[in-house]
């Protein structure tokens, strides 16, 4: 009786600890990095949430055993930290800066349409706010193939919108560095005054621009006169900023990981700044992933920027390995512990006969 007993408290001790493992991993640990994270709170401003290179996994690169479970996990882990972004951060616009697929560029018709469904699974929010969708290399190609024309009309298709949008008193201009495209400037817009009115030009590309100067980057500077650029593909967080008077590029930082102060920038002194946003998917191969959070505040001429770093994923999965090793040990020491008894118990009953 004191045995089952035992074997009982001990099968209740291995279920806690799962249990334990499991709540940590798969909800604690998201909530208390979220504790962390900046805020501000503003009336006139405009809030954009920002993601980049999410890269959901697909069918080709990813065929071996047990891909599915890889696939699953990835998925949850851009869900959960996703609607937590969200909630955290409230934004009037959400803006996805490319690779939203792995396999985009090289995804059947049925596939891309799968893609789709489970991004839009992963990335739910309501219909208030403003969703703008750029597209990248691993979308439509272009960095070690050419970009497909109807590969590039699917996406169009699939994320249709206009090139030019405008929140507020923020106008977001697409800039595709792939297939070397930018929207007409507004012919009324006079954005080369911009200290005297009361605008903000945001250019969104999945490429990063200031770093890799050429003639498409000039005449896009040129014809849109940014005050702020947001870009990706790196996966890393950097801000670059461009001194227009000298046309030189006059700060390069790298945001430190998992510190999340809110940088403020000025956007009326002559420089153009240039926001790299990290991926926030553990699977590329970083282990410093984040999305973007800027307040636009356009009647000051201030930016206020920050990373929403998140938990590194590989930790927990690396936990519930050490907890089943340890599980396992404990049940192979307990199994033996009871062979040894029942033995000993039956060499017991033979000597005394």
């Amino acid at each position: 009786m004191l045995r089952r007993n035992r074997l009982k408290n001990k099968a209740i001790a291995i279920a806690l600890l799962m249990l334990a493992a499991v709540i940590y991993n798969e909800f604690s640990v998201y909530d208390i990095q979220k504790l962390k994270w900046s805020v501000q709170e503003c009336s006139e401003c405009v809030k954009v949430l920002i993601v980049a290179d999410p890269q959901i996994l697909g069918e080709k690169n990813e065929n071996y055993f047990g891909s599915w479970l890889a696939q699953w996990d990835s998925d949850k882990y851009l869900e959960k930290t996703f609607s937590r972004a969200l909630d955290h951060s409230d934004p009037h616009v959400v803006v996805f800066l490319g690779d939203l697929m792995d396999e985009g560029h090289i995804s059947s018709a049925e596939s891309f349409k799968s893609y789709k469904r489970r991004l839009d699974s992963i990335f739910q929010m309501p219909d208030h706010i403003m969703k703008i969708y750029i597209p990248g290399d691993n979308d439509i190609g272009g960095e070690e193939d050419a970009v497909s024309s109807n590969i590039n009309n699917r996406f169009n298709f699939a994320y249709s919108q206009p090139d030019t949008l405008v929140y507020k008193t923020v106008t977001f201009f697409k800039v595709n560095r792939l297939t070397h495209t930018m929207p007409e400037a507004p012919k009324d817009a006079f954005l080369n005054d911009y200290a005297e009115r009361n605008t903000t030009n945001v250019i969104l590309s999945h490429m990063p621009l200031l770093f890799m100067p050429g003639t498409f980057v000039q005449n896009v500077l040129k014809e849109l006169s940014p005050q702020i650029i947001f870009t990706a593909h790196k996966h890393k967080a950097m801000h670059i900023s461009l001194d227009t008077a000298t046309d030189q590029l006059s700060e390069i930082w790298v945001l430190p990981p998992y510190e999340t102060p809110l940088y403020r920038l000025r956007m009326d002194v002559g420089d153009i700044h240039e926001l790299q946003i990290p991926t926030c998917s553990y699977r590329m191969g970083t282990p410093h992933t984040g999305y973007g959070l800027v307040y636009i505040d356009t009647q000051e001429k201030v930016v206020e920027f920050t990373i929403l770093w998140l938990p590194g994923r590989f930790p927990q999965l690396w936990l519930y390995v050490f907890v089943g090793i340890f599980i396992l040990a404990f049940s192979i020491c307990t199994c033996i512990s009871s062979y040894c008894i029942k033995g000993h118990a039956a060499y017991n009953r033979m000597s005394s006969i």
